[in-house]
C-alpha cells in the first residue's frame, strides 16, 4: 500500500522577480490609436476637394447616394442637399477625389444625368442601372469650388474621337443639339453646338461626325436641312416625305458626297441647305424640254422604273431665246446611264373618257423619266414626248395616214387588230388641207402591215342588216369612247410609205375590191332606183358585189359597181341588171305573183344580175339597168329602122312573124339629115336570136282594098311590120321595106308631062295582070317634067324589053266628035287605083331584055294597036 506523501515537501517553491518597463499591453492601444490615425488620414485625402453646386431643383439627386463621373468614371460623390436661403436654388454639397480636383476649374460645367427617351434618341441609359449621376466636363482657368449645374446636357466634347466639321446656315431651322446627321438615312453623326455669327450674320453649327463613317464627308459633300416634312399633294394621294419621325420631331441633317471629292482636314467649314432641292446633290446635267412641257423648275422628278434618281432645280431660255434648258441633278450612282445613248422622256398628264395617266401630275407638274442607251459620256440632254420615243423606236414600224378630217382622232389613239392593240397615233398635224397621222405598229406585229392594207376608224357602234339577221358589232369600251382604228392586212409583205384612213369598214371594203383589181362596171338608168352607197349587188340572191357610187348624167343616171374579184367570170356578154329592191306584184287573171327581195335589200335597196340570152343589156359602153327583174326578161333586144316616112307605123306597132307577135316599136324619130324617120324597136327575148341577125327582112303591112279584093284585113285595126328571118350574125340596124323580101323589084324609069293620077302603089299592068307598081314619083332636075320610079316584079322583068311602051290607063278617057262619044276604061281596080300599062310591039324583031334603070316615056294614052300587040316573049325561069 502506498504510503501518503508528505504536501509540504512537495510544493515548489516559486521565485518572484520585479519587472521594469512599458508593459507589452500598451501595444494594442498603440496599434488602434496608428490605424484610427492612418483611418483619419485615409479619410482625408480620399475626401478630396469639397465643393458646392448649385441646382434648380433636387430631382434625381440623393446625398451619399448620388455619384459625380467623367466619363463614365466616378471622380466625386454627394455629401449633402440644401436649401437656399431665399428658397430658389439647391446647395450640393460635394467631394471630388483627390485624383480628379485638377478637373475643378473656372469653366467646368456639371449636369444630371438621368435616363431620358424621346423622339430624337434614349440617352441616360447607365442612369437607368446605376441610378442618376452627375456629369463633368472639364473647363480652363483659374481652380474653383463653387458651380451652377446646367440644366441640360451641354455639348459633346469637342475632344471626343471622331470628325468635326462646322455648317453655316442662314437659319438654326429646326436643329438642335443632338440633331443627328444622316448618309443615306443612317445616322453617322449629331451636332453638338451651334451659335450666331454676328460678323456675318449667320449661324455656325458644331457637328462631330463618327470615327467610323469620318471617310464619307469629302470636299464635294453637301449637307441640307433634311427636318420637317415634304409633302406632294395630287389626285393619286398625299406623298409625304421626312428623313426620319426623329428628324421630323428633334430636327435633322442630310449629308451626301458625290465620289469624286477628296478628304477634309478636321474643322472644315461647309454650307447647311435649306433643303435637298437647293442642296446641289448629285451629278449636275443640261436638259433641253419641248415646248409647253409642264415641267416645274422646283423639284420636278427624273424617274427610272419608278425611283426618283433626280430632280430638276431650275428652268431657263437658252441664248436664242428659242429653247427652254432644265438644270437638273442625277444620283452618283445612276452616272453610268449618263450617255449619248440614253433619253429622258416627257411624262404627262392624260385625262380623258378613255382613262386616266399620271393624274398626279395635273397638281405637281409633269415629270421626267429616263430610258437608259449605251454610248459616250454626255451631260446634256433633250427630253422628247413619248409618242416621240416609240417613233425612234428602231423596232417600232412606223408610217402615215391621211384623211380628210381628224374623226376626233388624237396622239395616243389605239391602232386594233382583230380587237388586239397593235400600235397607236403618234401625232396628227394638218398637211396640204389634209389631216396627216403618224402612226406606228410594235415589232412583233409589223408583219401585218403590208403593201394593200386598209385602215378605217372603229371607235363606234356599228349595224349590218343581213339575210340571217341584224348584226350589231360593239368595240371594247375604252374604243367607244376615244375612238381607235383598226385595219384589214393584205397585199404583199411590205409597208407603203402612206395609206389612206377611211370613215368606217365599208368604205374600207369598197377600195379593198379596186386594189385586188375587181370589176368595175357603169350601170345607167332613167332615174335612180331606191339605192345607196354600198347596197349589195346579188347573183341569184348571193352578194357579190356593191355600189360604189352614183352620179347625174345625160338623160339619166350613172351608177358604178364593183364585182368582187372571186365573181368577176359571171359577167357575161348577155349579163343583165335589174332593180332588187322591195317588192315586185304583178296582177293578172291567173293571180297574184309576189316577188321579194332578200331583207338587206329591202332596207337598204340593191342590184340584182344573172345571164339571160336575148335581153338588150348595153347602152354604147354602159349597161342597162332595168326596173325590174319582170320588165328584163320581157325586155328583149332593141333595134332599130331606117324608113321613108311612118304613116303606117306608130309607138306600139306590132312585129309579126306568121301572126306571132315577135317585138314591138318603141320609139320613132325623124332624121332630118337623111330626110327619113328613125324607128327603134324592141325583139322579145325568146326571138333575139332568130330576128335580130344578119338577112332579117322587115316591110310594113297595111290593108289593101279594091274591086280587085281585098288583102290584109287583119290591119284594119292597125297596121304592124312583118319579118321574115335571117339567119346571119347578131344584127341592130336594118332598112324597113314596104315589100315582102321575096318582092325583089327591077327599077325603071318613067317620064311624063304630068303627074296625072300616078302615085306611088300604082300598079303596073301587063295584059291586065300587075306586075309591079309605082315606087317614087317626082319633080325632074329641070321641072320640065315628071320623073317617075317604077319596080317591076323581078320574076316579070324579063317582060320589059328595050322597045316596050308606057301608057298611063287611069281612070276613064272619054272623047267626044261629030261621030258621038267614046268612052275608053281600063279595069274597075285601074280606075279606081289608076295603073300604067305597057306592052312591046310585035311587028319587029324581039328586043333584049331592058337593063335596070333604062327611061321611058309614059304617053297619055294607048293608041288601038297597041293593046293588040301580041309580041311573043319567051319565059327565061321556065
Amino acid at each position: 500500500m502506498n504510503q501518503p506523501k508528505n504536501l509540504d515537501s512537495s510544493i515548489e517553491q516559486v521565485n518572484i522577480k520585479e519587472e521594469r518597463g512599458i508593459s507589452p499591453l500598451w501595444i494594442l492601444p498603440l496599434l488602434a490609436l496608428c490605424l484610427g490615425g492612418w483611418l483619419v488620414y485615409s479619410s482625408l485625402m480620399e475626401a478630396g476637394q469639397r465643393i458646392q453646386i448649385y441646382f434648380e431643383d433636387a430631382q434625381g439627386l440623393m446625398a451619399g447616394r448620388t455619384t459625380i463621373r467623367y466619363q463614365g468614371l466616378e471622380v466625386g460623390m454627394v455629401k449633402n442637399i440644401t436649401l437656399s436661403k431665399d428658397l430658389s436654388n439647391i446647395y450640393v454639397d460635394a467631394d471630388i477625389y483627390p485624383e480628379a480636383s485638377d478637373l475643378l476649374k473656372e469653366n467646368t460645367q456639371f449636369w444630371l444625368v438621368k435616363p431620358q427617351a424621346s423622339l430624337t434618341g434614349i440617352s441616360g441609359l447607365d442612369a437607368l442601372v446605376s441610378g442618376n449621376y452627375i456629369a463633368i466636363l472639364p473647363g480652363s482657368g483659374e481652380a474653383k469650388t463653387k458651380f451652377t449645374a446646367l440644366a441640360n446636357s451641354p455639348a459633346i466634347q469637342p475632344n471626343t474621337t471622331g470628325l468635326s466639321v462646322t455648317l453655316r446656315s442662314k437659319d438654326l431651322g429646326s436643329i438642335s443639339v443632338g440633331s443627328k446627321i444622316y448618309y443615306k438615312k443612317i445616322p453617322i453623326g449629331e451636332v453638338y453646338n451651334f451659335k450666331l455669327d454676328h460678323k456675318t450674320d449667320n449661324v455656325r453649327i458644331k457637328a462631330l461626325i463618327e470615327e467610323q463613317y469620318a471617310h464619307l464627308i469629302t470636299s464635294k459633300s453637301r449637307f441640307w436641312n433634311a427636318s420637317g416634312i415634304g409633302a406632294n399633294i395630287g389626285f393619286n394621294g398625299v406623298d409625304v416625305q421626312f428623313e426620319s419621325l426623329s428628324a421630323l420631331i428633334g430636327g435633322a441633317i442630310a449629308v451626301d458626297s458625290p465620289d469624286d471629292g477628296k478628304a477634309i482636314e478636321n474643322g472644315k467649314e461647309f454650307r447647311l441647305y435649306s433643303n435637298i432641292k437647293t442642296a446641289g446633290r448629285g451629278i449636275p446635267i443640261k436638259i433641253t424640254l419641248p415646248d409647253n412641257n409642264q415641267i416645274s423648275p422646283n423639284g420636278s422628278a427624273i424617274m427610272y422604273r419608278g425611283l426618283e434618281i433626280g430632280q430638276i432645280n431650275s428652268l431657263k431660255l437658252s441664248d436664242d431665246k428659242k429653247d427652254i434648258i432644265a438644270s437638273a441633278t442625277v444620283e452618283p450612282a445612276f452616272t453610268d446611264y449618263l450617255n449619248d445613248g440614253s433619253r429622258f422622256v416627257l411624262e404627262e398628264a392624260k385625262l380623258g373618257l378613255s382613262g386616266v395617266e399620271n393624274i398626279g401630275n395635273l397638281v405637281r407638274g409633269n415629270f421626267l423619266t429616263l430610258v437608259p442607251g449605251n454610248g459616250e459620256r454626255s451631260r446634256e440632254f433633250t427630253a422628247i414626248r413619248k409618242p416621240e420615243l416609240i417613233k425612234q423606236d428602231a423596232k417600232a414600224l412606223t408610217f402615215s395616214l391621211y384623211a380628210d378630217r381628224s374623226f376626233g382622232l388624237t396622239p395616243d389613239t389605239t391602232i386594233l387588230y382583230k380587237g388586239i392593240k397593235v400600235g397607236s397615233i403618234t401625232h396628227v398635224a394638218l398637211v396640204n388641207d389634209r389631216v396627216k397621222f403618224d402612226a406606228m405598229v410594235f415589232e412583233k406585229y409589223k408583219h401585218l402591215i403590208k403593201s394593200n392594207n386598209k385602215f378605217f376608224v372603229s371607235g363606234s357602234v356599228s349595224a349590218e342588216l343581213t339575210d340571217s339577221g341584224l348584226n350589231i358589232d360593239v368595240p371594247p369600251t375604252q374604243a367607244l369612247i376615244s375612238g381607235s382604228i383598226s385595219f384589214t392586212s393584205e397585199g404583199k409583205g411590205y409597208k407603203q410609205k402612206s395609206y389612206t384612213l377611211f370613215k368606217n369598214s365599208s368604205l374600207a371594203e369598197l377600195a379593198q375590191f379596186k386594189t385586188e383589181k375587181s370589176t368595175e362596171l357603169t350601170l345607167f338608168s332613167t332615174e335612180l332606183p331606191p339605192i345607196t352607197k354600198n347596197s349589195p349587188i346579188l347573183y341569184r340572191n348571193l352578194v357579190v358585189g356593191k355600189v360604189t357610187d352614183f352620179n347625174l348624167g345625160n338623160d339619166g343616171v350613172n351608177i358604178k359597181i364593183n364585182i368582187e374579184k372571186q365573181y368577176a367570170h359571171l359577167i357575161q356578154a348577155d349579163t343583165v341588171f335589174w332593180n332588187y329592191s322591195g317588192v315586185n306584184v304583178e296582177a293578172s287573171l291567173s293571180g297574184v305573183n309576189i316577188q321579194a327581195a332578200p331583207l338587206m335589200s329591202m332596207i337598204r335597196g340593191g342590184i340584182g344580175f344573172d345571164n339571160i340570152q336575148g335581153v338588150e343589156n348595153k347602152l354604147g359602153k354602159k349597161w342597162k339597168l332595168y326596173s325590174n327583174l319582170s320588165e328584163a326578161q320581157e325586155f328583149g333586144k332593141i333595134i332599130a329602122f331606117t324608113a321613108k316616112d311612118s304613116n303606117a307605123i306608130d309607138k306600139g306597132t306590132q312585129i309579126k312573124y306568121k301572126g306571132v307577135s315577135v317585138g314591138e316599136v318603141s320609139k320613132i324619130t325623124p332624121n332630118f339629115s337623111s330626110d327619113n324617120v328613125y324607128v327603134q324597136a324592141r325583139i322579145y327575148p325568146e326571138y333575139v336570136d332568130q330576128i335580130a341577125v344578119a338577112g332579117s327582112h322587115f316591110w310594113v303591112v297595111e290593108p289593101s282594098i279594091s274591086l280587085a279584093g281585098a288583102e290584109n284585113l287583119d290591119t284594119l285595126l292597125g297596121s304592124y311590120i312583118q319579118v321574115t328571118p335571117g339567119s346571119g350574125k347578131a344584127k341592130t340596124q336594118f332598112t324597113l321595106s314596104d315589100q315582102p323580101q321575096g318582092d325583089q323589084f327591077i327599077s325603071y324609069t318613067l317620064e311624063a308631062l304630068s303627074r296625072g293620077s300616078v302615085k306611088v302603089g300604082t300598079p303596073i299592068l301587063f295584059r291586065e295582070i300587075e306586075v309591079g307598081e309605082v315606087t317614087d314619083v317626082r319633080l325632074g332636075d329641070l321641072s320640065d317634067r315628071i320623073i317617075i320610079t317604077i319596080g317591076i316584079h323581078s320574076e316579070f322583068a324579063y317582060l320589059v324589053r328595050e322597045n316596050s311602051v308606057f301608057w298611063n290607063v287611069s281612070g276613064v278617057n272619054m272623047s267626044i266628035g261629030l261621030s258621038g262619044a267614046k268612052v275608053q276604061a281600063g279595069t274597075v281596080d285601074s280606075i279606081l287605083r289608076g295603073g300604067i300599062a305597057f306592052s312591046t310591039p310585035d311587028d319587029e324583031t324581039l328586043k333584049p331584055q331592058a337593063k335596070a334603070h333604062k327611061s321611058y316615056l309614059l304617053h297619055k294614052t294607048a293608041e288601038e294597036d297597041w293593046a293588040l300587040w301580041n309580041a311573043a316573049i319567051p319565059n327565061p325561069n321556065k
